[in-house]
This record gives structure tokens, C-alpha cells and sequence, in this order.
């Protein structure tokens, strides 16, 4: 697994999908800590172009929004 500062990652985030999609995984670090890991959505996960958990509850994009606003 490769390390990605928060900054590089986002000015390179298409390219780290690319990357991801061919298999790669990437930690992103903040201030030399590790905060999030980047990784594939596994195809068990997606339905219909939804991202499903394994519970099959459906998340939103309000659900990401509502737990990132909770932080």
C-alpha cells in the first residue's frame, strides 16, 4: 500500500482512481498521520450504481454528508 500526502491527493485524485481501479491502495496522510485509506469499492457493494453496505442499506451521498458534519 502506498502512502499519499492529503495535498498531493488532491490534486491528483483522478489519476489515484485510475490507480485504484487497477488494483492499488492507498493510504492519505495528513500532517505525516495516517487519516483515510483509498481503496476499490468491491462489486459485492455496488448496486445498480448505488454503493450498498453489506447490511444492504443504501448509502447516500446525504448519509456521507451527515457523518463527515458529525465530525
Amino acid at each position: 500500500m502506498q502512502t499519499v500526502a492529503l495535498e498531493k491527493a488532491q490534486a491528483t485524485l483522478a489519476d489515484l482512481l485510475k490507480q485504484v481501479a487497477g488494483g492499488e491502495e492507498f493510504t492519505i496522510t495528513q500532517n505525516g498521520e495516517p487519516k483515510a485509506k483509498l481503496s476499490a469499492v468491491p462489486a459485492a457493494y455496488r448496486k445498480n450504481g448505488i454503493l450498498v453496505h453489506h447490511s444492504e442499506r443504501a448509502i447516500s451521498a446525504q448519509d456521507v454528508a451527515n457523518a463527515l458534519a458529525e465530525e
